[in-house]
C-alpha cells in the first residue's frame, strides 16, 4: 500500500507540475491570444465530431497522441526520476483521449474507442523516432535566403504528398482535390518565413531597395517554379477558363503573402504574434483571393502599406 500511495503522490505531483507549465504559457501569450487559440482548438474538434466519415476523428486523435509522444523532451528526465515513467505517461495519454472515447461510444463506434484507448495504453512503451533530413541539392526549386531551403526539406515530403494526391483526384474527375492542394502548398511554404529574424541579418543587403528586390524576386520564383506541377495537372485534366483564371489567382496570391511574411516577420514581436496575424489576416485573404480574383487588389494594398511602414522602421540600419 505504501507503493500505491507513492505512485499516486509522484502522479499528483507531475500533472500539478503540467498544470502549472500550461498556465505559465498561456500567461506568457496573453489573454488575447489565448482565447484564439482555445477557439481555434475548439472549432477544430466541433468540426472532428461533425464529420460523416468515423474514422476520421479517432485517427486524428491517434495522430496527435504519437506526434505529441515522439516529439517531447522530458522522457529521458522521468526515467532518471520515476521508477516507472510509462505510468505517468499512460495515464497522461489516456486522459488526453478519454474525451474522444467517451465520444465515440455514445457514437456507438466501440471500435474506434478501442483504437484510441489501446493507443495511449501501449504508446507510452515506443521507442523515440528520429526524422533524418537528406539534403537534396535542387537549385531550381527555390530560390533566395536559407529561409526556404530549410522549409523545402522539411516539408517536402508534404509537397510529393499532394501531388500525389492531385494526381488521384484527376484520375477520377475530380479536380477539386487538386485545388485544395495548391491552396495548402500556398500555404505551407510561408513557414519559410514563420520565425523572427535579428535585424543584424537585414546587413547583408546593400540597402532598403536591395532587400525588397531579393524578396520579391524570390517569392515569384519560389511560389511559380512550386505551384507549375498542381497547374499542370488541374489544366492536363480539365482545361477551361477558370481553371486558368484559379490557378493565376492562387499563384498571385502565394506571391503575396511569401511577400507580405517576408515583410511582416520583421516588424513582429514574436512568433505567437506573427502566427495569430496569419490566422487572423492573411490566411482568411489568400483563401477568398484563390476564388474572388478582385481580392488581390486589397492584398497588394496591404503589401504597399507594409513596405512603407517597413521602410520607416529599419531606416536606421542602413543610415
Amino acid at each position: 500500500s505504501s507503493a500505491a500511495s507513492d505512485v499516486y503522490k509522484r502522479q499528483v505531483l507531475y500533472f500539478g507540475l503540467r498544470l502549472k507549465q500550461l498556465w505559465r504559457i498561456l500567461r506568457r501569450l496573453g489573454v488575447v491570444v489565448s482565447l484564439l487559440f482555445a477557439a481555434f482548438m475548439f472549432l477544430a474538434i466541433y468540426v472532428l465530431i461533425k464529420t460523416s466519415y468515423s474514422w476520421i476523428m479517432p485517427a486524428a486523435v491517434i495522430l496527435c497522441l504519437l506526434c505529441y509522444h515522439n516529439e517531447r523532451k522530458d522522457k529521458d528526465f522521468l526515467s532518471q526520476q520515476v521508477k516507472r515513467p510509462t505510468l505517468l505517461l499512460m495515464a497522461e495519454y489516456i486522459l488526453i483521449g478519454l474525451p474522444f472515447v467517451v465520444i465515440e461510444c455514445i457514437r456507438s463506434h466501440y471500435a474506434a474507442a478501442a483504437a484510441v484507448m489501446t493507443t495511449a495504453v501501449l504508446l507510452p512503451k515506443l521507442k523515440t523516432i528520429k526524422m533524418k533530413s537528406v539534403p537534396v541539392p535542387l537549385p531550381f526549386l527555390y530560390k533566395g535566403g536559407l529561409e526556404y531551403i530549410r522549409m523545402f526539406r522539411m516539408y517536402g515530403w508534404l509537397y510529393l504528398l499532394l501531388l500525389i494526391v492531385t494526381v488521384i483526384g484527376a484520375k477520377h474527375a475530380n479536380i477539386r482535390i487538386g485545388k485544395v492542394a495548391l491552396i495548402v502548398w500556398g500555404i505551407v511554404q510561408t513557414m519559410s518565413f514563420a520565425s523572427v529574424p535579428q535585424r543584424q541579418e537585414l546587413t547583408f543587403y546593400l540597402n532598403y531597395s536591395a532587400f525588397q528586390r531579393h524578396l520579391v524576386l524570390s517569392s515569384v520564383w519560389n511560389a511559380v517554379i512550386t505551384a507549375v506541377p498542381f497547374v499542370g495537372i488541374i489544366l492536363s485534366f480539365s482545361f477551361c477558363g477558370d481553371n486558368m483564371l484559379f490557378a493565376v489567382s492562387v499563384i498571385s496570391g502565394s506571391i503575396l503573402y511569401l511577400c507580405n511574411m517576408g515583410m511582416v516577420r520583421h516588424m513582429s514581436f514574436s512568433s505567437a504574434s506573427l502566427a495569430v496575424y496569419q490566422l487572423i489576416v492573411l490566411i482568411p485573404l489568400f483563401f477568398f483571393t484563390c476564388f474572388i480574383p478582385l481580392l488581390l487588389v486589397p492584398f497588394v494594398l496591404i503589401n504597399v502599406l507594409c513596405c512603407i511602414f517597413l521602410k520607416d522602421n529599419l531606416k536606421n540600419i542602413w543610415n
